[in-house]
């Protein structure tokens, strides 16, 4: 009776046995399956991902080359006869240094400079660069005062809502150490126009520069006003070939010129201004051609948005490097607006984890067009940044 028992135990084991041999057998055959259908689907993913990639980096590339600049190109053109005559002038917006900017902005030197280095190429060939200055000078930022000059900027405007976040004195030391280093200001108050309105020799043409900032009760800096605005066109009128006027205005995080932006633009243009270029909003807006009552075209940009920031939104690290081409008639003694292009870049911030070199001015163009090769260190994540960030800023420049 026991042997029967034993007997039936080791069938049943043997059952069981086989039984689970074919389990095993059957799991693995389907986990193997799953397997290469896992991998089969990831390698096309993979293959539907660079074919997207390739896709908008040509759709971008192409969207883009009718007002991407080509320096080179432009300026080096040595069978251009126009080369000797034409007045380059590139313009960015409103040069912050955030508290986190500051910090970690920084390489291991403590310098700022490699923030710029993808993008001070495109001053290099310029006779101006024109910028905001949009904060006070003090012993601890020199050095970001010195990256800034060392990148090309060469001219900025004081005229601006922080401009006496120090007082006057503050506005003065900003001044003083700016054109110590090598560039010129613009923008501090002064009782005659001849001393607001600054005049500089480019080629043998005269440009005039004028600037003001909205409505403020603060002294020491230029406050736009109709008969302050009309007596200092009437002076570059009469002392310049040119003039182009920097105007702190606008709406803050907007992409769009509110209506007192486009009532002041209608009044300068009907005064003289040839060209005005906008900052403040920290966003960039239209750029538009008024004509003016001559019928000659007068070239507006609402706003550049900024230069150096450390905002967080994607559509303040937006920007631009505006260029803008002259063209100088000796015979004539006559200026006019030769070609407008400009540049899209974007101010990265690469992250926490990075305790200095955290930000850098990306050349978007370059940096899609690499992405995917050994020449780019970009992460999906940027680049996706950078895909709607071109496509955002053409919308809005070309609306």
């Amino acid at each position: 009776m026991a042997n029967n028992r034993r007997r039936k135990t080791r069938k049943t084991n043997k059952v069981i046995e086989t039984i689970s041999n074919k389990n095993f057998i059957i799991i693995s055959s389907v986990l193997f399956v799953i397997i290469v259908i896992c991998i089969i689907i990831n390698v096309i993913l993979n293959i539907n991902e660079n074919k997207k990639i390739a896709e908008e980096q040509a759709r971008i590339a192409k969207h883009v080359e009718d007002v991407y600049t080509s320096v080179e190109a432009d300026i080096n053109d040595s069978n251009n006869y126009k080369s000797n005559s034409i007045i380059r002038i590139s313009a960015v917006g409103d040069i912050l240094l955030g508290d986190s900017l500051k910090e970690y902005g920084k390489n291991s030197n403590g310098l700022y400079g490699d923030i710029f280095s993808n993008i001070s190429k495109y001053f290099s060939d310029s006779n101006i660069v024109l910028g905001t200055y949009e904060h006070n000078i003090n012993e601890d930022n020199k050095v970001f005062a010195n990256a800034i000059r060392e990148s090309g900027v060469n001219l900025v405007t004081l005229a601006h809502n922080h401009a006496l976040d120090n007082g006057i004195d503050g506005l003065n030391t900003t001044k003083n150490y700016l054109e110590e280093i090598g560039i010129e200001t613009i923008g501090t108050y002064a009782e005659e126009a001849k001393d607001r309105v600054k005049i500089k020799e480019e080629r043998g043409a005269n440009i005039a520069f004028l600037t003001y900032t909205y409505d403020s009760e603060e002294e020491g800096i230029n406050v736009y006003n109709e008969e302050t605005v009309k007596n200092d066109l009437s002076y570059a009128e009469e002392k310049a070939d040119y003039t182009i006027v920097l105007m702190h205005w606008g709406d803050v995080s907007t992409n769009s010129a509110n209506d007192v932006q486009k009532s002041q633009a209608k009044f300068l243009v009907d005064n003289g201004a040839d060209i005005i270029i906008g900052a403040h909003p920290s966003a960039i807006q239209p750029m538009e051609i008024i004509k003016n009552s001559n019928g000659e075209d007068c070239f507006v940009a609402y706003s550049l948005g900024d230069f150096t920031s450390d905002f967080k939104s994607e559509n303040s690290n937006l920007e631009l490097i505006l260029n803008i081409q002259l063209y100088y008639n000796a015979q004539e003694n006559k200026v006019s607006l030769y070609k407008v292009d400009y540049v899209p870049i974007y101010m990265n911030d690469y992250g926490s984890k990075y305790k200095e070199n955290r930000y850098k001015l990306l050349d978007m163009k370059t940096e899609i067009a690499n992405y995917g090769t050994d020449e780019s260190d970009l992460d999906k994540q940027t680049y996706e940044k950078l895909v709607r960030g071109i496509d955002r800023l053409n919308g809005i420049v070309q609306k």
